[in-house]
């Protein structure tokens, strides 16, 4: 492993830190732990998304204001690469998690064991969870591990997606490709301007269609779309800018690929039919939904659907993330 530094640092004007080796960048916000950047040192080029809106405190973003409805407290930091957990969706009746989970919306701790690791922690109030991430570096990969911590009694069953969101430059002119075979629609009410209106919920999606990315003077369009992983990994290249970035982890950890399109689509505030966005989500159940109905739990497609913490151990799920130059 690579010898790294983390060092406090802002980002979109609130605080983080920047891990640094000699080959390799990355930007961890404090508030809600996003991977927010990931360069090589002295370029600026970061393939991750940056909203247009300003970050802001999630605990003072109100549903119905400027960061939107009940997705208020998670869009007012959202950045890049944020972890979903123990929901990937809304809070189910009766729940006060924040969509995705609180998570996204508390501040995490740092420590560095050694040289070569950045270990972030966090407390999950109301999931009654305890979660890390540490962070190594070798070369040009950036290889990232959430674990998630529970006391029982017994396995506690979780949501847990990795929400990896692309934006501009990098994401214009994005040619990419993943380890899945068949690509299934929405199963309810599609995004506004969804790609695929002729089809039925749940139907299938060509493959090569649900991974393109409308260009940036196409008509607005948008959707959230899931495959079942054949084998987990995904890339996105852009052969104009010369980078690839690439994604590898076990399917056995994440079954699914949700791939989310926004292209200017969703007039609401914050949004204001501004945002080109395009999520390769790597999960543990299809879609961001509520609670999973009875026909996709515990299994969909013959797929598994469920994610279990067992009591009084730490369940970690790793990821291999490489930015790298094209040949």
């Amino acid at each position: 492993m690579d010898a790294l530094t983390a060092n406090p640092t802002t980002w979109r004007g609130v605080a983080a830190w920047l891990i640094a080796s000699a080959r390799l960048e990355a930007v961890v916000t404090r508030v809600g732990g996003h991977l927010a950047c990931l360069r090589h040192p002295g370029s600026t080029l970061n393939p991750l998304w940056q909203p247009t809106w300003p970050a802001s405190d999630p605990g003072a973003a109100r549903a119905g204001g400027f960061y939107g409805g009940i997705e208020a407290s998670l869009l007012a930091t959202i950045v890049g690469h944020n972890l979903s957990l123990d929901r990937f969706g809304p809070p189910r009746p009766g729940e006060r998690r924040p969509v995705h989970g609180e998570v996204n919306t508390l501040g995490w701790s740092l420590s560095q064991p050694d040289g070569g690791l950045a270990e972030f922690t966090v407390s999950l109030p109301e999931a009654r969870l305890r979660v890390r991430k540490r962070i190594r570096i070798e070369g040009e990969t950036l290889l990232l591990s959430h674990g998630v911590y529970h006391h029982g009694p017994g396995e506690r069953e979780v949501e847990w997606c990795e929400h990896v969101s692309l934006g501009d430059p990098f994401l214009d002119g994005c040619r990419f490709d993943a380890g899945i075979e068949r690509v299934f629609n929405w199963p309810g009410v599609g995004e506004p301007g969804s790609r695929f209106p002729a089809l039925a919920p749940a139907a299938e999606v060509p493959r090569a269609a649900a991974l393109a990315m409308p260009a940036t003077q196409d008509a607005p369009s948008g959707d959230v779309l899931s495959a079942p992983v054949t084998d987990g990994w995904w890339t996105a290249a852009n052969d104009r800018l010369g980078h690839q970035l690439s994604y590898r982890w076990s399917r056995q950890d994440f079954p699914w690929l949700t791939v989310w399109t926004q292209h200017r689509s969703r007039p609401a505030t914050p949004w204001l039919s501004r945002e080109r966005a395009r999520g390769m989500e790597i999960t543990t159940k299809p879609w961001p939904d509520g609670t999973i109905p009875s026909d996709r739990h515990p299994r969909w497609q013959g797929v598994p659907t469920v994610c279990r913490v067992p009591a009084g151990r730490w369940l970690e799920h790793p990821l291999r993330i490489s930015w790298t130059k094209i040949p």
